[in-house]
């Protein structure tokens, strides 16, 4: 995801159907004669963007370190930098400490993405009330009769929306909200 692209199977809408005969799939994408939803790949919503902090030597114990481990692949439990619960995934952090010394400080580049929540939206027929940016939406298709009886065309029976990364609370990295 942090390469920018997603591989979706339905549409926002259908702009064009030629010739309007041709059977209507309400959104599913690259339909192939099998029925099978192929999709396509898309550039997505994302802003990376990083943070170097200097912390103190104290600060950067063993205990921090698997805080920052633990963080690593969570969403934003709370608002963070002006972005709602769900959108700010945290990739990680480096860092490097300035010297030998054990109270030398240390410079930490923490990075994130963000990935805007959705709300009020359609896919196909089917009324979604919210996606957190960071959850993956996928469809369930069955098989329909056209219009006119003509053809069997997939349509969206089911929207489901998961949660395939845990909530971090990121108080806990230290570097304010």
């Amino acid at each position: 995801m942090p390469s920018g692209t997603k591989h979706i199977n339905q549409s926002i809408k259908t702009d064009g159907r030629y010739p309007n005969t041709a059977p209507d799939f309400a959104g599913a994408i690259e339909v192939d004669n099998e029925g099978n939803v192929n999709g396509v790949d898309v550039t997505m919503s994302v802003l990376n963007f990083t943070e170097t902090h200097t912390l103190a030597g104290s600060r950067v114990s063993t205990s921090y370190k698997k805080t920052l481990a633990a963080l690593t692949g969570t969403v934003n439990s709370n608002s963070f930098r002006g972005f709602s619960r769900g959108e700010v995934l945290f990739l990680g952090a480096s860092g490097t400490k300035r010297s030998k010394k054990a109270s030398a400080p240390w410079e930490i580049i923490y990075r994130f993405a963000v990935s805007p929540n959705q709300s009020g939206f359609k896919v196909g027929d089917i009324q979604v009330s919210r996606k957190y940016g960071w959850d993956y939406l996928w469809v369930r298709y069955a098989d329909k009769v056209a219009e006119g009886g003509k053809n069997v065309v997939k349509k969206p029976v089911g929207v489901y929306i998961e949660m395939v990364y845990p909530e971090g609370d990121f108080g806990n990295l230290g570097i304010g909200n």
